[in-house]
């Protein structure tokens, strides 16, 4: 019975209503709950802007709504549901192609603003998706000064196709994680980790690294021994112990072969006491004890000593970092919403170097040990967290005496011992025409940080500032200096200037939606202001406004067919249930017909829907107590991993003990 007519008076040019009657065949919904039917539940092209907005930086889309709902002054005010947005979600995303396609679109988005961003896609037969792998230019520059050390390690459960993730990883001049280059495999596979690695050479420009960690999976050591034949590659030190409490099922056997593991000492001395400990313990004839000891090059102290691996001992960096990428990837993504937010975790982890590279640049420390002159030199050459380091050597190198010197062709010879322990010598070389310090405990070939025996030396010799063969680059502030590229990421972007301009009128449009609505005068005024610049705006950019166009068109069409009335009507009801018309579900016949079909129960349905079809998370089924610490980018296991190292917890910093066969403190990154 509710009907409208308007007709286009051509004398006046208007629009004018003729008739209006508003009576209804049944009960009107409160006025409260009109917000809630069908025809008026809509969302706006701003609302869907501001939730797409929203989700790029991973929020929820409850979240969204109810931030949407508190900018309205509450949920009552809000034309929409939760479930509106779950349908525009999955509107937009049934009009992208498939996934791979979309994702290559994506990264070919990227590669249009840099130049240097590499990615790399392999197909099966009938072009089913194997790999993924991309590393943008910044990635590039990172392993081009950090790429002597390379860990990697996979990680599930990061998508919704439950692929692993391979992500390849260093640590910079700040002692952080940094990443080189990301994958997404469909197996662990050797041919899938010889892939990678010849992907990732194919975009470092052939740069092969000095040393490579692992937690030891046999495809990845055949990849390393195929692709990178001359690389150190470490086996991760926490795998190895917890595969000697699950080989050995022996706490003390443990606690002993940490000490071998981890211990300063002389290849011989690790010998005599590999033998004593497997024979103590009765494993000879396992196959795990032998399989370790041929493999004793990858994971023994004694054998690496003087490799470089800056300060890595285990694969804890890829562990925290994995942690890390959770607060920005979830399990129900798809490849291109795991790209997405992908780098979006990797500005975050770059927007912390950028702090790290502000705190070295300003502030001096306060100096703390009785060495001031060189304390104080290395404050000038290092960045902040790597002269903390350097500082704590510093305080052990005052526990320590020059007690010999000893002069030969070539150089001299200082041995250094503790304090009440003279059983406990290392010699330090010093050549004076190439300036140069050499120890015994190699730790600086090691980490590349002077150790408390080379600092106890220039102590003795008065030795005021740090000399250049004991600085490394890689640790300084000046790591980056002079690198092309560099200072061009931190220039403006493409598109910087528009979102400053996004930024300046979004700060303006809120304060006026905050005071232009308190008053009726003064809302009209700023509905009709803005209504105005928004028209001249889409005028100006040749997009006019959809009523605009569509008055003219029905003007044009009334000059032409001379009819003045346009009668309003409304479309064709139709059945909710079988979708045709004529009828509605009550009298649906074929609803009815369907009611008296006899059913049956989905025993298997139902059993798939209460089944747990979630992964046993890698992290989770290794570290049974684990801690993130933010600031110093550490994942540690403390229930487990230094009650059966016997040893002290590991400072934030990653340092661990230094020998079994002393009591030296000296540490290693």
């Amino acid at each position: 019975m509710s009907k409208l007519h308007v007709f286009f008076d051509a004398v006046i040019e208007s629009w004018v209503v003729r008739d209006f009657c508003d009576e209804h065949n049944h009960d009107l919904v409160v006025p409260k709950l009109a917000r809630m039917l069908r025809s008026h539940k809509k969302m706006t092209e701003p609302d869907i802007s501001q939730m797409n907005h929203m989700k790029e930086v991973g929020i929820s889309i409850p979240n969204i709504f109810g931030s949407l709902a508190s900018q309205c002054g509450g949920y009552e005010n809000v034309n929409f549901s939760i479930k509106d947005m779950h349908n525009q979600v999955a509107k937009q995303r049934r009009q992208l192609p498939d996934d791979l396609t979309s994702a290559m679109a994506y990264l070919e988005m990227l590669a249009a603003r840099d130049r240097n961003l590499f990615y790399s896609v392999e197909k099966g037969r009938e072009g089913v998706f194997r790999q993924i792998f991309w590393c943008d230019g910044r990635c590039q520059l990172d392993y081009d000064l950090f790429g002597d050390v390379l860990a990697f390690d996979a990680t599930y459960k990061k998508n919704r196709y439950r692929l692993p993730v391979v992500i390849f990883s260093g640590v910079n001049h700040h002692n952080q994680t940094v990443v080189f280059g990301a994958a997404i495999v469909s197996n662990e596979r050797k041919s899938t980790y010889v892939w990678l690695l010849k992907q990732l050479l194919i975009a470092m420009k052939g740069k092969i690294p000095t040393s490579v960690i692992t937690d030891g999976h046999q495809s990845m050591a055949i990849a390393i021994q195929e692709v990178f034949p001359n690389a150190h590659h470490r086996l991760c030190a926490w795998h190895l112990m917890r595969n000697a409490t699950s080989n050995i099922h022996k706490p003390q056997f443990t606690k002993m072969f940490t000490k071998l593991m981890l211990g300063d000492y002389e290849v011989g001395v690790f010998e005599q006491k590999w033998e004593e400990m497997v024979g103590f313990f009765g494993v000879e004839d396992r196959e795990w004890i032998a399989d370790m000891y041929g493999k004793r090059n990858m994971w023994a102290t004694a054998h690496i000593r003087g490799k470089f691996f800056a300060g890595f001992r285990t694969t804890s960096r890829c562990e925290s970092l994995h942690a890390v990428l959770k607060r920005y990837v979830k399990s129900r993504y798809n490849l291109t919403e795991f790209v997405q937010h992908f780098q979006r975790c990797l500005s975050y982890m770059r927007h912390r170097e950028d702090l790290a590279d502000f705190k070295s640049s300003t502030g001096q420390p306060v100096m703390q040990t009785h060495f001031q002159q060189l304390e104080r030199s290395a404050a000038t050459i290092y960045t902040r967290q790597i002269f903390v380091l350097f500082r704590s050597m510093l305080h052990k190198a005052s526990t320590l005496k020059v007690i010999y010197e000893e002069e030969k062709s070539s150089c001299k010879i200082y041995q250094v011992s503790k304090f009440y322990k003279p059983n406990m010598i290392w010699h330090v070389s010093f050549h004076g025409e190439q300036d140069e310090f050499k120890c015994s405990c190699m730790r600086m070939d090691s980490i590349g940080i002077p150790c408390s025996h080379i600092l106890a030396v220039l102590g003795f010799l008065d030795i005021a500032e740090l000399p250049k063969s004991l600085v490394l680059r890689r640790w300084t502030r000046k790591a980056k200096e002079g690198i092309s590229g560099y200072d061009d990421m931190g220039g403006l972007m493409e598109d910087s200037l528009a979102i400053s301009r996004r930024a300046c009128l979004a700060h303006w449009c809120k304060q006026i939606m905050n005071e232009g609505c308190l008053k009726g005068d003064i809302f009209n005024e700023s509905r009709d202001a803005l209504v105005n610049i928004l028209s001249c705006i889409r005028a100006h950019s040749g997009d006019n406004n959809m009523m605009e166009e569509h008055a003219e068109y029905m003007y044009e069409d009334l000059a032409k067919n001379g009819s003045t009335e346009i009668e309003t009507t409304r479309k064709p009801k139709r059945c909710s249930y079988c979708r045709k018309g004529g009828h509605n579900i009550a009298t649906c016949s074929m609803k009815k017909m369907d009611e008296r079909t006899p059913q049956f129960d989905d025993d298997a349905a139902e059993n798939i829907e209460g089944e747990d079809y979630s992964f046993v998370d890698a992290e989770s089924d290794e570290y049974v107590h684990t801690e993130w610490f933010e600031e110093e980018d550490e994942y540690l296991d403390s229930s487990r991993y230094y009650e059966q190292s016997g040893g002290e917890t590991e400072s934030s910093m990653d340092y661990d003990s230094g020998g079994a066969n002393d009591d030296d403190d000296d540490a290693e990154l």
